[in-house]
């Protein structure tokens, strides 16, 4: 059906080109990701076979983001095998505020779904969770420096093919069933995407660490607030070990907000 009202014409346009420019809500890949050098780790620990350092959490529009509204957090991690024979992590918790331990998820959907469960857990407990609050320890921990400005890719927005829909809407003839359905195909679009991104950013566990090397893990966890602790399991000749990374202060604060209602 077409709308040719005068009064629903400009209202449905300006719908359509707002809901074109802000991605229709939900997490969009930024044209560029913000570049970040960290000038020291945010937390370390050692055992007699490996280190690791905390070197830098992403979370949502903070330093380092490669898309918008993100609800979930991406830790870059090292780990140095100083032992004599390979090693092999098997497994990266992070221990929340609340003792919760969260696993690492593969994709976006299981990302949101698991920082939703932790926004409702917090809730029953009287606190409000909001991604990306308190990011500013993050600064102070790890006195992350920006190569480029700080939210300028942001602003950058590729309209793709749908951009003739909005000249069209402009113009005052528009189609209300496609129009109606542009939000959804194009956040479909863009959930895509980030869920690629994602995959290919993410290191597969188990990884092995041959005997004096170090390794970089960029790992992808559901939102937790707070965080006390990353635990990292790893395997040896020996067998299994255990090394505990205490982010109780580096990380106090994270995605806490003020008490719920």
């Amino acid at each position: 059906m077409i709308i040719s009202t005068p009064v629903l014409r400009p209202a449905i346009a300006l719908l359509l080109l707002a809901c074109l420019l802000a991605g229709c809500g939900g997490t969009k890949m930024l044209k560029e990701p913000q570049p970040i050098q960290t000038t020291r780790p945010l937390a370390a620990a050692a055992d007699q076979r490996v280190s690791s350092t905390l070197d830098w959490v992403i979370v949502r529009d903070g330093p380092g983001t490669w898309a918008r509204n993100a609800d979930w957090d991406e830790y870059l991690l090292r780990i140095s095998n100083q032992s004599g024979q390979p090693i092999q992590v098997t497994r990266l918790t992070v221990v929340d505020s609340l003792d919760t331990r969260i696993g690492s998820q593969p994709g976006r959907k299981q990302l949101v779904k698991g920082s939703k469960k932790t926004a409702k857990r917090y809730k029953k407990s009287g606190m409000r969770v909001r991604a990306g609050r308190g990011a500013g320890v993050l600064m102070a921990g790890g006195a992350a420096v920006t190569v480029a400005g700080y939210g300028v890719a942001a602003a950058s927005i590729g309209l793709g093919g749908v951009s003739t829909g909005a000249a069209t809407a402009a113009g005052g003839l528009l189609l209300l069933g496609p129009a109606l359905a542009v939000g959804g195909v194009v956040r479909g679009v863009n959930n895509s995407k980030v869920n690629t991104q994602i995959e290919q950013r993410q290191t597969e566990l188990p990884l092995e660490i041959p005997a004096s090397e170090e390794l970089g893990l960029d790992v992808f966890f559901p939102l937790a607030p707070s965080p006390k602790r990353v635990e990292l399991v790893y395997t040896d000749a020996t067998g299994e070990h255990r090394l505990v990374i205490d982010t109780s202060t580096a990380l106090d604060g994270l995605h806490i907000d003020a008490p719920a209602d």
